[in-house]
């Protein structure tokens, strides 16, 4: 992970991932000397700019990286998770009554109202 803000006990950070792995939209090709700043060996990695919230003392310190790179995983962390805020669903959207809900059917024939089958087949002569 590549750490791009401290918040207290806690950092925002970005996963490395392997370049094997299936590309993504807030995927972001790291340098050989950025890798190698950072103290990694392997120089097939990218870095998977969405941000993720891990407390400080879970982690453990490689390598550090430059001031160029972090500022510009954070633009890229920033876009996608404003990018991630537009894709959820809204989920409390009022439901739409059904039209007919509300209006009153009746028949008439002549003066009467036929509101029932039993009404309806009841003869005054």
């Amino acid at each position: 992970m590549i750490i791009i803000l401290t918040d207290g006990l806690d950092v925002i950070a970005c996963p490395v991932v392997n370049a094997e792995e299936a590309i993504h939209r807030a995927d972001c090709s790291l340098e050989w000397h950025e890798l190698v700043e950072a103290g990694l060996t392997r120089l097939d990695v990218r870095c998977r700019a969405i941000p993720c919230r891990r407390k400080t003392l879970s982690l453990r310190a490689i390598g550090c990286v430059g001031e160029a790179t972090r500022s510009r995983l954070e633009v890229l962390a920033r876009r996608e998770q404003r990018l991630r805020l537009q894709e959820v669903p809204k989920t409390h959207l009022p439901k739409r009554k059904p039209r007919h809900v509300g209006k009153k059917h009746e028949a008439w024939l002549g003066e009467w109202s036929m509101k029932s089958r039993r009404e309806a087949g009841l003869r005054l002569d």
